[in-house]
């Protein structure tokens, strides 16, 4: 926050405990929201041919050396080159896991009033009306 004369102004704050605002807005009941925005200064300079190669893409880097998959070279999945121990068919917690005879009727009645939810929404009006 900078004052009237260009140099760091404190924060103020009032005094007493923080107030929300109200349905009313802020003179609904005199409640108030406490918020604090703060920035840098910087330069901006205008480069026209820059602004052009960003806007069309100039700046991006072929992922993995697929010419269709485009990223910029800042990009996190620049750093993912195998993504195979995140597929579920190599994972392995829950592969051998079997339904008890409890979940196993649990999930077939749920399957089962899926598929009448579902015959209802297309209007084919397979069941019981919800």
């Amino acid at each position: 926050m900078y004052g009237a004369s260009g140099g760091r102004a404190k924060a103020e704050r009032k005094s007493g405990t923080k107030e929300e605002a109200g349905p009313g807005g802020a003179g609904g009941g005199g409640n108030r929201v406490e918020l604090l925005v703060f920035g840098y200064a910087c330069k901006l300079f205008r480069d026209d041919e820059r602004a052009l190669a960003q806007e069309q893409g100039q700046h991006l880097i072929p992922w993995m050396g697929d010419h269709k998959i485009l990223i910029d070279r800042y990009d996190g999945r620049g750093h993912l080159h195998d993504l195979s121990e995140y597929d579920a068919e190599y994972s392995t917690w829950n592969r051998d896991y079997t339904l008890s005879e409890e979940e196993a009727r649990i999930d077939a009645v749920c399957d089962e009033e899926r598929g009448r939810v579902q015959a209802v929404e297309r209007g084919a009006g397979g069941g019981r009306q919800l």
